[in-house]
């Protein structure tokens, strides 16, 4: 993967057009898509895009918690050495909140690591190149917006003016936007300083929950940064109002899950949608195959953590299983009813806390699965999804991983060394998980005879 660097030209440019930055969040993004790096002065800018800074390896082996995961392989046995990180160009940009003192950048490896899923998505993307097909996608997030309980302590808190009546249809209305509506400006305000192609924005079905899409692009690795970004623009904002936002896929029982869903299409050298037919093309048939068929082998892509597998319940919008259908919301794999150019396939199976890079990659992964081998996608879904009988998506934290481990088309596409790190990092993270006595433990258990 060939990387352009900031220069040193082009941070001295940035300082004196942003005076009021006094600091710089220089971060690379790990596995779990979670931002780890340092917070520079303003002063050491220019000597960092001249030669880069030092971080540790260990950066793309950490779990949710910040912890580097030794049983990956990638710790003590190695010495847990540094390598240089190199600014992206196009990242530096500042965050117009907190009397604009801050700006963010992107680090990554100036040496390609394996275990970069940057890397991983941008491998997915040569593939397709190499055969004259250039993959387009776009990155829908759905988050919550809550209030922070003492010492910044997650709550599911309604913000001032929105109601918590979770029996009141809330879906396409403008009441928990027009309550929220300096905090949603904020994040527009973000977003344009950033440059992050941001279009709709959406009241979901849960309480202050929202939808937030970005444009189509045919840089499919600046898509997946892109919602990242986002990721943090919209938290940026809801710091500036006293207010937490989360991309937890189930923050409440009772309520909408957050989801990713993702748009993809491919283009040929002449800038032709291939998908596009009378409805659609063989190829497009031959990708959804694949998609179907490694829909499973994926499950711990699509969901990334402990949470993430709560959300995969009936009647919920969330397929359970690997169906295809034209616009259809019952389906994972939704063609939209658009036609000629605008074709496309929405896979709607990943969490809102899930890694776009990953989960992009995985997407491509599936899709150029099933051209090579020409594979039957199956009749398309009519109805709901539900009502037939079909193989469920592994719903169970361990047997997603067991599916992801032991799969070859995973350890085609994103490298066997990539496979066996993520898989030994989400099955720690999963038994730490699962040794913890909660209180619904002492709830329900404690008193039985």
């Amino acid at each position: 993967m060939s990387n352009h660097f900031l220069t040193p030209n082009a941070a001295e440019a940035f300082l004196a057009a942003h005076p009021s930055v006094e600091w710089i969040d220089a971060f690379v993004l790990d596995m779990n898509g979670h931002p780890r790096g340092k917070r520079l002065r303003r002063g050491d800018l220019v000597g960092i895009a001249k030669s880069g800074m030092m971080m540790p390896g260990s950066v793309f082996i950490m779990d949710p918690r910040g912890n580097c995961i030794a049983e990956t392989g990638r710790l003590w046995s190695t010495g847990d050495p540094d390598f240089n990180f190199r600014i992206l160009a196009g990242t530096l940009a500042p965050v117009p909140v907190a009397g604009g003192r801050f700006a963010q950048a992107v680090i990554v490896p100036e040496k390609d690591d394996p275990l970069d899923p940057r890397h991983v998505l941008a491998t997915q993307v040569s593939r397709f190149k190499a055969k004259g097909h250039t993959p387009v996608a776009a990155v829908e997030l759905e988050f919550y917006v809550t209030v922070p309980g003492p010492g910044g302590a997650f709550t599911l808190d309604a913000p001032p003016g929105v109601s918590r009546e979770t029996d009141i249809p809330l879906t396409f209305q403008f009441d928990d936007m027009d309550a929220l509506q300096a905090f949603n400006d904020d994040i527009y305000r973000i977003a344009e300083a950033q440059g992050l192609p941001v279009d709709a924005l959406t009241q979901e079905s849960g309480p202050s929950q929202f939808e937030i899409n970005l444009k189509h692009t045919d840089d499919v690795v600046q898509a997946a940064l892109d919602g990242l970004l986002l990721k943090r623009a919209v938290k940026a904002a809801a710091r500036a109002h006293g207010l937490t936002a989360t991309f937890m896929a189930k923050p409440h029982h009772e309520w909408a899950g957050s989801g990713m869903h993702i748009h993809m299409s491919l283009l040929d050298k002449a800038g032709a949608n291939v998908f596009a037919g009378k409805p659609i093309s063989p190829l497009f048939r031959d990708a959804l195959g694949g998609l179907r068929e490694t829909m499973g082998d994926f499950m711990a892509i699509w969901a990334q953590t402990a949470n993430a597998y709560r959300r995969y319940v009936p009647e919920s919008y969330v397929s359970m299983a690997a169906h295809w259908g034209h616009n259809n919301r019952t389906v994972a794999l939704r063609i939209p009813d658009q036609a000629g150019p605008a074709t496309r396939v929405e896979h709607r199976v990943a969490g809102a806390d899930a890694n776009p890079y990953l989960v992009i990659a995985a997407i491509l992964a599936g899709a150029a699965h099933g051209i090579a081998n020409k594979i039957d996608p199956g009749p398309e879904v009519k109805g709901n999804s539900e009502d037939l009988d079909a193989t469920p998506l592994p719903s169970v934290w361990a047997n997603a991983l067991s599916a992801f481990e032991t799969s070859p088309v995973v350890r085609e596409a994103f490298g066997a060394d990539f496979q066996h790190v993520y898989t030994r990092l989400k099955d720690k993270e999963r038994t730490d998980f699962e040794r913890i006595v909660t209180s619904l433990d002492h709830l329900w258990y404690a008193n039985v005879a």
